[in-house]
């Protein structure tokens, strides 16, 4: 049994003294605060922690004596921090971005890289493969493919000075490199052993729809498989499996309009290029994400997300810990996130509905669960609402899942629609700082997993194809908040629809084509003209990169004139069935979504008449990265919500 129940009611005890009853209004900084906690790292001996802060509302990455509780820090304000991971017992990596404009380029760019900071030389910095006479032009050198077990260097995937993609083994303590092994222009994927050996390169060609998988053959690569008339990457490689198998992710499309698919990891044959065996495929739900063991380079579980986040170990050490934490935790969602080589010491994160995220060192010897800390510890206890997981069918039938998240006492209630981005992206259960916020200001929140989400397999996700604006993908929201009403949570005179990215253009869809059922709209950093959107990632990518079919294929898919359905599909041509009071709020670092697209918007619905603001933010990107970004907005928000939806 784990030493866990006292030490942990102990802690939260404590949590509760300091933390709010719920109900008790708290200030917008409170939810728009970077964690104080988040990417939770075990050194490789266990005996320190490295962890991303925030002090005096600098950001910050902590490294955390275990025995001693001696901490030292280094401040990122820098750059965005994504993610933590120990090089070895000394060095941690901080994957870390930047927005920059490229000369002849259109718009800004993110640049990810690498910065090693040394823990025991006051955490000294240093960025890894800076630009170089032989080093090209790179918007991403800070995927680590594995590390050579002899020398410990990391292996990293770039681009040269002649474009093509080499696998470099780079010295995390000197920042050089080397190149480990040579790919070609087209080379988008590698796989490594637990040795840091090349096993596999995956290239790509997007103006011949091309794919070749190579495998290293002496000095020089085998093709092993050659395909053409691929659209795009038929799969994404994962890794080797323990028993040496090559792990690969796909979603395959299924021929027959009857069956359906969800993304699964399969094994791939190095003989013959063909998918082999399904190694995991969930019955309903698509693959979230594949797990690393950092030290072997080995796949060792799979996640995937119900109403949260699961995981299926492969690992049965893993797997049994697990078990035991679960046991310990029946009303938390605890995941194992990070380990020690020999698996004797964990990090556990664990959430609920009601919570945000809490970190535990598990240590399996000891048989003992200590609190490392929490991620937000002013909400840690009681303070806010629970999200439900609820299902509903909408008017032709289909099932629809939805998290709500409600005040206290009886409805209806003032209710924000709040559709996800993506639109192939899905919302999942635990903290979500911006719908607690909401319903702590008095409002329901209703966050639907329309058709055209993913996670739900391949047809859920293809319902939405040609389905914008006036749609399916719409529909579900209009009738996800008639469903509300009939229910008696939702006031039908007090709802707003709210979202970012392509939850910013169904707000937009929504007042220019449903403005009967809103009160009023809210769109951040959202898509507001498709065809000049299209127009913006041709000159991004390339006119014959695979993503803008893609993306043609999800607006315009089933439609003769592709340019017709484009303007269609656009809020900016139907600004003047906007009848309710419009907010557009957009940050000018926006690498995904320019902020042009909410410059449009505004312009055609002022030169209808209608009710419009526009608030740009200086430095604002467009994940709302910056705490004073995440206020701001939320200032904005309840401000305006509770001018159009008061009483």
């Amino acid at each position: 049994m784990l030493r866990f129940v006292f030490g942990v009611f102990a802690c939260f005890a404590l949590f509760a003294g300091l933390s709010p009853a719920r109900g008790q209004v708290l200030p917008v900084e409170t939810f728009a605060a970077d964690p104080a906690m988040a990417h939770v790292v075990l050194s490789p001996d266990g005996r320190r922690l490295a962890y991303t802060s925030h002090v005096n509302g600098a950001p910050v990455v902590v490294v955390k004596e275990i025995s001693s509780g001696a901490i030292i820090a280094a401040d990122t304000r820098n750059f965005r921090t994504h993610g933590l991971r120990w090089a070895d017992n000394r060095h941690v990596l901080v994957t870390a971005s930047d927005v920059t404009a490229i000369w002849g380029a259109r718009g800004d760019y993110d640049f990810s890289t690498l910065v090693a900071l040394d823990a025991d030389d006051e955490m000294d910095s240093r960025q890894l493969l800076r630009r170089s006479n032989r080093l090209g032009l790179n918007l991403d050198v800070s995927r680590i493919i594995g590390i050579e077990a002899e020398s410990g260097h990391l292996l990293i995937p770039a681009r040269d000075d002649n474009r093509e993609s080499n696998l470099l083994a780079v010295d995390p303590v000197t920042g050089n490199s080397v190149t480990a092994a040579r790919g070609a222009r087209d080379t988008r994927d590698w796989v490594v052993n637990a040795r840091g050996e090349p096993v596999a390169r995956l290239d790509y060609n997007n103006d011949r729809d091309r794919q070749i998988l190579r495998i290293p053959s002496g000095s020089g690569w085998s093709t092993i498989s050659r395909e053409t008339g691929v659209e795009r990457p038929r799969y994404s490689f994962a890794g080797l499996l323990p028993d040496g198998r090559l792990a690969v992710t796909t979603l395959m499309i299924p021929s027959d309009p009857a069956q359906d698919s969800r993304r699964a990891l399969y094994s791939l044959s190095l003989e013959t290029g063909e998918l082999d065996d399904v190694v995991f495929q969930h019955a309903r739900f698509d693959i979230e994400d594949v797990l690393i063991d950092p030290y072997s380079n080995l796949v060792v579980g799979v996640s995937w997300i119900e109403d949260f986040e699961r995981v299926h170990w492969f690992d049965e050490r893993l797997a049994a810990h697990q078990v035991v934490i679960d046991g310990a935790m029946p009303d938390w969602r605890p995941q194992i996130v990070s380990w020690t080589p020999d698996f004797t010491r964990l990090v556990v994160r664990a959430d609920n509905p009601a919570t945000p995220p809490v970190y535990f060192l598990y240590d399996v010897a000891q048989r003992s669960m200590d609190i490392i800390g929490a991620s937000h510890p002013d909400l840690t206890v009681n303070a806010l609402q629970a999200r439900q997981h609820i299902t509903y069918q909408v008017s032709d039938g289909a099932t629809l899942e939805a998290y709500l998240t409600r005040p206290d006492g009886d409805g209806p209630f003032p209710t924000v629609i709040l559709p996800h981005g993506g639109p192939e992206s899905r919302d999942k259960g635990g903290f979500d700082y911006f719908a607690h916020f909401l319903t702590s200001r008095g409002y329901a929140v209703v966050q639907p997993n329309f058709r055209g989400s993913s996670g739900y397999g391949y047809r859920w996700m293809e319902a939405g194809y040609g389905q914008w604006g006036t749609g399916v993908m719409q529909h579900d929201l209009t009738d996800t908040v008639e469903r509300l009403v009939t229910a008696g949570i939702a006031d039908p005179d007090r709802v707003c629809i709210v979202g970012a990215s392509y939850g910013g253009y169904a707000a937009l869809a929504g007042a220019a084509f449903t403005p009967d059922t809103y009160r009023c709209a809210v769109a951040i950093a959202g898509v507001s003209d498709t065809q000049e959107m299209l127009n913006y990632t041709r000159q991004r990518y390339g006119r014959s990169h695979w993503f803008i079919r893609s993306w043609m294929q999800r607006i315009a898919q089933g439609e003769d004139n592709v340019r017709a359905a484009l303007r269609a599909a656009s809020p900016t041509r139907h600004a003047d069935s906007i009848t309710i009071p419009v907010l557009l709020i957009h940050g000018r670092d926006d690498t995904v979504v320019p902020i042009e697209q909410s410059q449009f918007m505004r312009r055609a619905i002022s030169r209808a008449g209608g009710d419009v603001e526009l608030i740009t933010i200086d430095d604002g990107d467009h994940w709302l990265t910056a705490s004073s970004t995440r206020q701001l907005v939320l200032t904005e928000l309840e401000t305006f919500l509770a001018t159009h939806l008061g009483e």
